[in-house]
C-alpha cells in the first residue's frame, strides 16, 4: 500500500501551494484526527463576552446562508484563502447538502456570496430504497462530513446518487478555490471481499450501494482518504464497509468488510469520523452485528484497531461481554465513535468509545481487550479487560468532546457531564455539571457538542439539539446553547432566551457547530446555515 508521510510537511505546502495562511482550519469532523471537536485557536469568543442582547450583550443571531437542502455533514473552514477574482485573502466556509450540492461561502458577508457551488449528482430519495421508511428524508445525497486536504489544494466528498434505476456512490475530489473536480474525479466507489454471507454467492460479498449509507465523516490519514458505510435504517442485508483511496491519484488503496461471514456490523458512529494515531492506525466502532472474533472474521459491537499500512489488517479489537445483549436489543456499541486522547502515549494512545447503552469505556490501544466471554448465555459482568468502565448517561450518539483534560458528555434524558482525566484514569463521578435535563424524544435527541477555546483559556463548550422532537429526518425546532466549560453550571447564552430574535432553525441531527474567529455556524434542516457572533 503506498504511504505518503507528507504530515509534516503541510505547513509549508500550505504556504507555497494554496495561497492559504496558517491560521483557523477546520478541515474534518469534530476538528481533529483525534477527534476531539476542539478549536484551540479561538481568540474573539469568550465566556465574558457571549451575552444575549436581552442581558446587556452583544452575541446573537447574524444573518443565514441560504443552500438547497437538508445538511447532516459539519460545515468545515479555511481562514486565508486566494479565490481567482478576489482581491485579498478571503475566510471561507465549506457546506455539503443532501441535494449532492457543495458551497464556498464568504464565512464573513452577512449579505451571502458564494464563491463556488457544485451539484454532483441526483440524489436518492429515501422512497427509493426498500423499506425505508425514515432515515434521512427525503433525499440522501452527501451525508458524511467531507474532509480539506490543504496540501493538495482540495475538499473530498462522498455522493450518494440514483440514476436510471441504479443507487452509487462516487467520491469527488474539488479545487479548494474554483470548485473545479481535480484530474481523475470522481471514482466510482466499488469492490467486493472474500466472504461467506448469505448475500453473496458463497465465497464473495459485493459492495451493494442500494442498502449501504455513508453516514461517518471522512477521514484524512497521510494524504490518503478512508470513508465508511453504514446502513439505512437497519434493513438487511447491509455490512460496515471501509474504503482507501490515494487522495492524489484517487486509485483505491483498500476495500474492507468487517463482517464478510455473518452480515450487519454497520459503521455509522452517530456522523463521527474515522480516527487516527502518529503511527497510522485507524479506529472504527462497529454497530449491531454477530461476533465470530477473534477466531472468526466479523465484529458486531466492536472497537477496531487497523493498521494503514497493511490493507487495514485488524490488530487489535474489543467488544463488551455483554455484545450479544447488546446486538439483541438494537444497543450499538457503534452509536458513537472513538476520541484519541491528546498527549497520551503517541505509539499507543488510549481511546475513549462509548454507545446506545450510556457506558464510556476507556481503551488501552495497545491492547483493546478483546472479547472476554466465550459464552453470549454465561454471566460476564465483570469480564471486560478494559482500563474503566462508566456508567455516564442514558444514551450515548458520538456526542463526546475532550478538552483540557476534561471529558465531556451529555445523553437525552439527562443532564451534561464533566468527567476529569487523569493519570490514565477518568474521574469516578462527574467534576461539574448542568442540571439542565435534555429533551428526550427518543435516540435521535442525544446532542451535538463541540468546544472553542484560546489554547487552555476561555474554554466554551457549545450544543445543539431538537426542543420539541425526534427529528429523525424531518426539520424540528432547534436550540444553541453555550457553557462556560470550566463550570458546567454557567449557561452563558442560548438561542431561545431572546424571545425568537436568535432562532437557531430547525436541528441538524448529530451534526456539530463550527466556531471558527468569533462566528458560530450551524447547519440547519430549513436549506440554511445559522451564523451566530458578535453583533458589535
Amino acid at each position: 500500500m503506498q504511504h505518503h508521510g507528507r504530515l509534516a510537511g503541510v505547513v509549508l505546502m500550505l504556504l507555497s501551494s494554496t495561497g492559504l495562511c496558517p491560521a483557523v482550519s477546520i478541515t474534518q469532523h469534530h476538528n481533529d484526527i483525534n477527534g476531539t471537536g476542539v478549536n484551540s485557536q479561538e481568540t474573539i469568543l469568550t465566556p465574558a463576552n457571549v451575552i444575549g442582547t436581552d442581558k446587556g450583550g452583544h452575541f446573537g443571531k447574524l444573518y443565514s446562508l441560504p443552500v438547497d437542502g437538508q445538511v447532516y455533514a459539519q460545515p468545515l473552514y479555511l481562514q486565508g484563502v486566494n479565490i481567482p477574482g478576489y482581491v485579498g485573502a478571503r475566510n471561507v466556509l465549506y457546506v455539503a447538502t443532501e441535494n449532492n450540492s457543495v458551497y464556498a461561502f464568504d464565512a464573513d458577508s452577512s449579505t451571502p456570496i458564494v464563491y463556488w457551488q457544485k451539484t454532483l449528482g441526483i440524489p436518492i430519495l429515501c422512497t427509493q430504497i426498500p423499506g425505508c421508511a425514515y432515515d434521512l428524508v427525503p433525499a440522501i445525497g452527501i451525508t458524511g462530513t467531507p474532509v480539506i486536504d490543504i496540501a493538495r489544494n482540495a475538499i473530498d466528498v462522498v455522493t450518494s446518487t440514483y440514476t436510471m434505476g441504479n443507487a452509487g456512490f462516487s467520491l469527488h475530489s474539488l479545487n479548494l478555490t474554483t470548485g473545479a473536480e481535480r484530474i481523475g474525479s470522481p471514482v466510482v466507489i466499488s469492490g467486493q471481499v472474500a466472504g461467506t454471507s448469505y448475500d453473496g454467492n458463497g465465497s464473495v460479498v459485493t459492495f451493494t450501494p442500494i442498502k449501504q449509507l455513508q453516514r461517518p465523516g471522512l477521514l484524512l490519514l497521510n494524504g490518503d482518504v478512508y470513508i465508511a458505510f453504514g446502513s439505512h435504517s437497519d434493513i438487511p442485508p447491509y455490512h460496515g464497509w471501509i474504503f482507501g483511496y490515494d487522495g492524489s491519484s484517487l486509485r483505491r488503496l483498500v476495500i474492507k468488510c468487517v463482517s464478510p461471514n455473518e452480515g450487519w456490523s454497520a459503521i455509522w458512529q452517530g456522523g463521527e469520523a474515522l480516527r487516527a494515531d502518529s503511527s497510522g492506525n485507524i479506529y472504527a466502532v462497529t454497530g449491531n452485528g454477530e461476533l465470530t472474533a477473534p477466531t472468526g472474521p466479523d465484529y458486531g459491537d466492536s472497537v477496531l484497531k487497523m493498521n494503514s499500512l497493511s490493507a487495514l489488517a485488524v490488530t487489535g479489537f474489543f467488544s463488551p461481554s455483554n455484545q450479544f445483549d447488546l446486538y439483541e436489543d438494537d444497543k450499538d456499541l457503534g452509536a458513537g465513535g472513538v476520541i484519541v486522547i491528546p498527549g497520551s502515549i503517541a505509539a499507543n494512545p488510549l481511546l475513549i468509545a462509548g454507545g446506545k447503552d450510556g457506558r464510556i469505556f476507556l481503551l488501552n490501544s495497545a491492547s483493546l481487550g478483546g472479547f472476554g466471554c466465550t459464552n453470549e448465555y454465561a454471566d460476564c459482568s465483570s469480564a471486560d479487560n478494559v482500563l474503566q468502565e462508566i456508567q455516564a448517561t442514558q444514551q450515548n450518539f458520538g456526542g463526546e468532546v475532550f478538552f483540557n483534560n476534561n471529558l465531556y458528555t451529555w445523553g437525552a434524558g439527562d443532564f451534561l457531564k464533566m468527567w476529569c482525566f487523569t493519570n490514565s484514569q477518568l474521574s469516578l463521578s462527574p467534576v461539574s455539571t448542568n442540571n439542565s435535563v435534555l429533551p428526550a424524544f427518543g435516540y435521535p435527541n442525544a446532542p451535538a457538542m463541540s468546544i472553542s477555546a484560546n489554547g487552555l483559556n476561555n474554554g466554551i463548550l457549545w450544543a445543539t439539539w431538537s426542543s420539541t422532537g425526534p427529528a429523525n429526518g424531518y426539520a424540528y425546532p432547534g436550540t444553541l446553547h453555550a457553557f462556560d466549560a470550566s463550570n458546567l453550571s454557567t449557561e452563558l447564552w442560548n438561542s431561545d432566551q431572546t424571545g425568537g430574535a436568535d432562532y437557531s432553525g430547525s436541528w441538524a441531527k448529530w451534526c456539530p457547530p463550527t466556531i471558527a474567529n468569533g462566528k458560530v455556524y450551524l447547519a440547519t434542516f430549513d436549506g440554511a446555515i445559522t451564523v451566530f457572533g458578535l453583533t458589535q
